[in-house]
């Protein structure tokens, strides 16, 4: 329904175009001509009637196609292109045409070297290590009896301009990074044994100063206080020992007075006497004096002197502990600034040897060689732009030259136009006319969004389109390339499914009101030999001819006998030129595809591989009806401006989210991911129509019954 009523807009768009136009020149031959070439017209009207040709309206077999015309292309194609820096010259290529050889196994044979297989087989060295970069093998000593895999045919073979000059230079710069590499990791290893000496060394100091700080404490101080404490009871007992000898030389004394008094004892001998008992009195002074200083220095000693010498041995314990500390601390910086430098390095060697890799890649890829078997086909797309791939030719890197059809299995490449794409679903059949050679194909790719790439080339829009062929048996002379002329089939009417068939001119259209246009033929009243319009439905349509739809309302569609005047005018504007398939009736096409087979390819009717359940497909069929029901009943409201046009996306807009809603309460996560990956693009290019619809589309007024439009006329 959606389809009819895009046509009947489209037609009623150009006849409001053409009544406009017919006015206009009937205007001017009025102003022009005056009131007798006006009469005189109206005089020749019977005999106009009478001169005119008329189409008899009957029901006939009409088979409905779309013609386009594509290109055919591999289904199954490898694709070689330059990949090269920047842009080379091809300094040989293989022709075209050529049956190439892919890549083959080979057993290493005693001796077999890498250089002396290369040269054998006519192979660069790099691309066979390229080729087996995935398995273990050590070039250098190549084991008997082990099989690699050897490139195939060369292909093209691209200047390589500076890249040995390049390779080598980068040679020398990886050579002299590893060494680096190599002196930094050795000056690693002197940093880790001058840490752990030095770290030994500052252990060691500790555990001095820690024997150091025990021998102060239970050695030197206390020996100290003892000898100092020795000392004073020695001159105690001198002291004690002076006082005995004093009592002695007193008594002594006193005796010799009493000698000398009784004169038996010269006053000498009493004087030498008196004498040594004041030398003992001064020596017993002494020793006291003694005695106090040694208990002043004592006292000192204990309060001073051994306080210090226990605070510095302390100290040095603990200097000693926090050298260890700083030793680590500066092992750690140490080994870790040898480490980053290290890992710099590497970083600085792995970066360049992966620059040499890339050059040995690039010089690599200066041979193409064949990826698998198949046959040489140059690619022919940017030859206005860059020229054709031949000997010379200057490449650029992404450049693709050479395509490897790997089956011989083909497709057309379409560009749908838009008008043509609402007729069109997946799984059509179609004939394929190559040359003088019809074959049968199937629609395998529709579009549901507007090809940008055509879009930038062409003020038309156009969908991107596909048909398989579905016959593998075709000539040698068929090739991918080709331009072939695609007749798809839409609909066969024959037997019961009968229209009424009339050519195109015999359907136009005129302006019904100021502001309504209405599709029609013009019919011949046979009582008053005059022209009575008729609205007509038109339900399908080719380049010739058009299917009248069946109409039960009077006044309304065509009946079988009537005749259906020529217009000469709308067979200008309806006619299309574009050529038709030759040989259609030779060539069996077969049923359309299966709902089974479009599902798994993803049909119109739901997404790809939406694996419904029996269940889930009943559901899924009522919110498909209800949603077409909701957005037809949408568009005309949109048509007949009911709905304002500043709403009218918005409102379509809900219609989706509404049927989205209904959906997602009987589909799961991964079918409902499909499912908006599938109605997000129809969203938008309805969307995009409905836009289109309102910027260009006169306004109409709003839709009319059958009845509304008799009374009008």
């Amino acid at each position: 329904m959606i389809m009819k009523k895009q046509n009947q807009t489209t037609a009623a768009q150009k006849g409001f175009t053409l009544g406009k136009l017919l006015g206009l020149l009937a205007l001017i031959g009025l102003v022009t001509g005056g009131i007798w070439g006006a009469k005189h017209l109206l005089s020749k009207e019977e005999d106009k009637v009478r001169q005119e040709k008329y189409w008899t309206a009957e029901k006939a077999d009409f088979l409905v196609t779309v013609k386009l015309t594509g290109r055919l292309a591999s289904t199954d194609v490898l694709e070689l292109k330059c990949e090269l820096e920047g842009s080379t010259t091809i300094e040989s290529i293989v022709d075209e045409g050529t049956e190439v050889k892919g890549p083959f196994r080979y057993a290493i044979q005693a001796g077999d070297t890498l250089a002396s297989i290369a040269g054998y087989m006519a192979r660069d060295e790099l691309s066979i290590r390229l080729l087996n970069s995935v398995e273990d093998i050590d070039w250098d000593d190549l084991p008997e009896g082990q099989s690699i895999m050897i490139p195939g045919d060369l292909l093209v073979e691209l200047d390589p301009l500076n890249l040995k000059e390049r390779i080598n230079q980068m040679e020398i710069v990886v050579e002299k990074s590893e060494n680096a590499l190599l002196r930094m990791t050795g000056n690693l290893k002197n940093t880790e044994l001058s840490a752990a000496f030095t770290l030994k060394v500052a252990e060691n100091n500790h555990k001095l100063a820690v024997m150091a700080q025990d021998k102060a404490v239970n050695s030197t101080i206390k020996n100290k206080i003892k000898t100092d404490m020795g000392s004073i009871t020695n001159l105690a007992n001198q002291v004690e020992e002076s006082r005995e000898q004093m009592a002695i030389s007193e008594a002594k004394l006193k005796w010799l007075k009493e000698l000398e008094e009784k004169k038996f004892l010269s006053k000498m001998s009493l004087r030498e006497e008196e004498l040594k008992l004041t030398r003992e009195r001064n020596n017993a002074q002494n020793l006291r004096h003694q005695i106090a200083m040694a208990q002043e220095r004592l006292n000192a000693y204990q309060k001073y002197d051994s306080v210090s010498i226990l605070n510095q041995s302390e100290l040095a314990v603990d200097e000693a502990s926090v050298s260890i500390e700083k030793v680590k601390v500066r092992n750690v910086a140490d080994l870790r600034d040898a480490n980053s430098t290290i890992a710099t390095q590497k970083k600085t060697f792995d970066l360049e040897k992966e620059r040499l890799e890339d050059l040995k890649e690039q010089m690599a890829a200066t041979r193409i060689y064949a990826p698998s078997d198949g046959t040489v086909v140059y690619f022919s797309e940017s030859y206005k732009e860059y020229g054709p791939i031949m000997d010379g030719a200057r490449v650029h890197r992404g450049r693709n030259l050479i395509k490897l059809p790997k089956t011989k299995s083909l497709k057309v490449e379409l560009n749908v136009p838009q008008a043509k794409r609402g007729l069109l679903r997946r799984g059509m059949k179609a004939w394929v006319q190559v040359e003088d050679v019809t074959l049968p194909g199937t629609l395998s790719v529709l579009g549901s969004t507007v090809d940008t790439n055509r879009r930038g080339h062409t003020e038309k829009s156009y969908f991107k389109g596909e048909v398989y062929i579905d016959n593998n048996d075709f000539p040698d002379a068929v090739s991918e390339g080709m331009t072939v002329t695609v007749e798809i089939k839409v609909i066969n009417l024959e037997g019961e499914n009968q229209r009424i068939k009339v050519p195109n001119q015999c359907v136009t259209t005129r302006m019904i009101s100021e502001d309504t246009a209405q599709t029609g033929c013009y019919v011949l009243d046979p009582t008053t030999n005059k022209h009575k319009w008729r609205p007509v439905t038109i339900e399908y349509s080719d380049e010739n001819f058009i299917a009248i739809k069946e109409e039960t309302e009077p006044g309304f569609g065509l009946r079988v006998g009537e005749l259906i005047h020529l217009s000469p005018l709308t067979e200008a504007e309806n006619l299309n030129l574009e050529d038709a398939v030759m040989d259609k009736g030779i060539v069996e096409l077969g049923d359309p595809d299966s709902v089974e087979t479009l599902n798994a390819k993803g049909g119109n009717n739901e997404p790809v591989n939406f694996g419904l359940s029996d269940e889930q497909r009943k559901k899924w069929d009522a919110a498909q009806a209800e949603a077409t029901s909701e957005i037809t009943e949408v568009i005309k409201k949109i048509q007949s401006r009911e709905i304002p046009q500043e709403n009218a996306v918005s409102v379509l807009s809900k219609v989706f989210e509404s049927s989205r809603s209904k959906v997602e309460k009987f589909l799961i996560e991964d079918q409902l991911r499909k499912y908006d990956a599938w109605i997000i693009p129809a969203k938008q290019a309805a969307g995009e129509k409905v836009k289109r619809f309102l910027s260009t589309k006169p306004s109409l007024g709003k839709s009319v019954s059958g009845k509304q439009r008799r009374n009008r006329k």
